[in-house]
């Protein structure tokens, strides 16, 4: 969705912590459009590729606020201003306010306000981005004849502290969908990187930036969703060719990542580069997830219709016989692995698992 991502024009605001009284400081607003280098542009158009199409982090939510300046209907208006520069910078003006408006607490620190026009995916489609970047150490501005100077753009960027910017996205993803008065943004995607939804936080700080101000909302269906993931995940583990020993560690290791992992979202890349060992099984993965049209962005995680799936690791061996644990269990204290038997009469030599339980038996039935 968002590679090729091209930026076509970027202006850069201020916004500021309310001040003791809890009202809001004038934004400082700039004035004309920021002319980058090419490094510089090159560099932000990857981060937020990274950040919105190939981070854990970056979340496709719903559109839930379209009424008229909303960030959806702004985002709408300024796709439209391609000519127009002054009706780009004051649409963008409005972003910011909005944004001095919905940080309704004293505890939001201020920051800049990148806001954004340009183009992503293939074949093109129109995108309207907004970053909030807290500052930092390495993050200097400076006013100059009414412009909102940022220097070293590139450290900014390229910082390994996503905790100290917030991006939202809106793109218009599919121009053939009919809009309707009860569905006006069926054009569009809105898409939120927050480093904070990883700590399974959607009611702390994060919330005034993708509710308040971007007016989105996580998906109604996660649950269904991350279902989803765990059925064709766990369908592609089955049938893939690889020894019982992977196939097993691969089955242990979904329920982990499900259960046991405390990160907020769920993603095909995030699984695949912690778990699954090689690039060519990462591949294959990968393919037969697209095959089966899910998503590659991270969706939030929502155990609902899940949960009892995950209770137990359950093994199932030749002649009835079973083993059943706990997957936090299983993983720390069950250790299976493949031997050869006996040879037959005919002499072929079976395969045999061999099983070690770090424990002692506790009961018998």
């Amino acid at each position: 969705m968002f590679h090729n991502l091209t930026i076509n024009r970027i202006i850069i605001h201020e916004v500021h912590r309310r001040d003791v009284n809890r009202n809001i400081v004038e934004p400082n607003y700039g004035q004309q459009l920021i002319h980058l280098e090419n490094d510089a542009k090159s560099a932000l158009q990857i981060r937020i590729t990274e950040a919105l199409g190939e981070s854990s982090h970056g979340i496709e939510m719903q559109i839930q606020n379209t009424l008229n300046n909303s960030l959806w209907d702004l985002a709408n208006q300024i796709i439209q201003t391609t000519g127009n520069d002054n009706a780009f910078i004051n649409l963008s003006q409005t972003v910011t306010a909005n944004l001095a408006e919905a940080q309704k607490s004293k505890g939001i620190p201020g920051g800049i306000v990148v806001v954004i026009e340009g183009t992503c995916g293939h074949p093109a489609r129109n995108l309207m981005c907004v970053i909030k970047a807290e500052p930092h150490a390495g993050f200097i501005k400076r006013q100059e004849e009414g412009q909102l100077l940022l220097q070293y753009l590139k450290d900014l960027i390229l910082t390994p502290q996503a905790k100290l910017y917030k991006i939202g996205a809106f793109i218009q993803a599919n121009i053939d969908a009919v809009p309707s008065p009860e569905n006006p943004s069926a054009q569009w995607k809105g898409f939120l990187f927050d480093d904070l939804a990883t700590k399974g936080n959607r009611q702390g700080a994060a919330q005034y930036f993708y509710e308040t101000f971007l007016g989105l909302a996580f998906p109604t269906d996660s649950a269904f969703q991350t279902k989803q993931f765990h059925t064709l995940t766990k369908d592609f583990i089955k049938r893939a060719n690889i020894d019982e020993e992977t196939r097993s560690d691969l089955l242990t290791a979904l329920t982990t990542y499900l259960k046991v992992d405390n990160t907020a979202t769920v993603q095909v890349s995030a699984f695949s580069e912690a778990y699954i060992p090689t690039a060519e099984l990462q591949d294959a993965y990968r393919q037969h997830m697209v095959q089966n049209s899910f998503t590659l962005n991270a969706i939030h995680k929502d155990l609902t219709e899940v949960a009892s799936a995950l209770k137990q690791r359950k093994i199932v061996f030749g002649h009835n016989i079973k083993l059943t644990a706990p997957p936090e269990t299983f993983e720390d204290f069950v250790n299976m692995s493949v031997i050869d038997g006996e040879p037959t009469a005919d002499g072929q030599t079976p395969k045999w698992t061999q099983i070690i339980i770090r424990g002692r038996i506790m009961d018998q039935e």
